[in-house]
């Protein structure tokens, strides 16, 4: 019986976001396109289309003679991930007030997740908040119904979590949990400004709470493991 061979990059793709977002994947880490071909049952040129996609989103970076890797985010880099963030989330908050007002959302999904991220910040199982985390941003740009605003946000998301990653401040304060429920409950209230300023002190807060005076060392392995 023949193998099928998988025929879809965004499937490629979608594996390296979820290892970003899972901490399995570090910023410096390089991949290997026979490695996915062998693990995941791609053709070698679908792997190239989704690390291209990768590489043209800002995740990977490419070098001649050397490959890809994940990217690396400096700070400035990172400023400006937070800063398109903030243009994106904002036009999100507008939306899902006024679907809110018009009684057209379904907050189930958010309220899960709220519930998700109590359980982790009190367990103190760091790893999996910043995953449910980043869910919650992406669940919120879905509940707007717009593919293009989900499709602007999503490689911001991963690369807010490398950023994490490389200048992480253990002695942050910084709770997302508290700042996500405050910011749904502005939502609920149908209180547009106060709902724009949450997502917005919420975002600033995430760029205070890293700590750029980090000299973290590059990880320049080489990995393929993802499960």
């Amino acid at each position: 019986m023949s193998i099928r061979i998988k025929q879809n990059p965004e499937e490629v793709v979608d594996l390296v976001f979820e290892a970003i977002l899972k901490n399995r994947l570090k910023p410096g880490v390089k991949l290997s396109e026979i490695s996915f071909q062998e693990e995941f049952g791609y053709s070698r040129s679908v792997v190239r289309q989704g690390f291209d996609k990768l590489v043209d989103s800002g995740l990977l970076i490419y070098k001649k003679n050397q490959g890809v890797s994940v990217a690396y985010p400096t700070e400035d880099e990172t400023k400006k991930i937070y800063e398109a963030r903030m243009a994106i989330e904002g036009s999100v908050i507008n939306i899902l007030v006024e679907k809110h007002q018009q009684n057209e959302l379904d907050f189930s999904v958010i309220d899960s997740l709220i519930l998700k991220e109590k359980g982790h910040h009190e367990a103190k199982e760091f790893d999996e908040l910043i995953g449910i985390s980043c869910h919650f941003h992406m669940s919120l740009a879905e509940l707007c119904g717009n593919k293009f605003i989900v499709n602007s946000l999503k490689p911001l998301i991963p690369l807010s979590t490398l950023a994490a990653t490389v200048y992480s401040d253990p002695n942050s304060s910084f709770c997302s949990f508290a700042e996500h429920y405050e910011l749904i409950d502005a939502v609920k209230s149908n209180d547009l400004k106060k709902a724009s300023k949450s997502m917005s002190r919420h975002l600033e807060h995430c760029v205070e709470s890293l700590d750029f005076s980090n000299k973290v060392i590059k990880n320049n392995s080489h990995s393929h493991i993802f499960n």
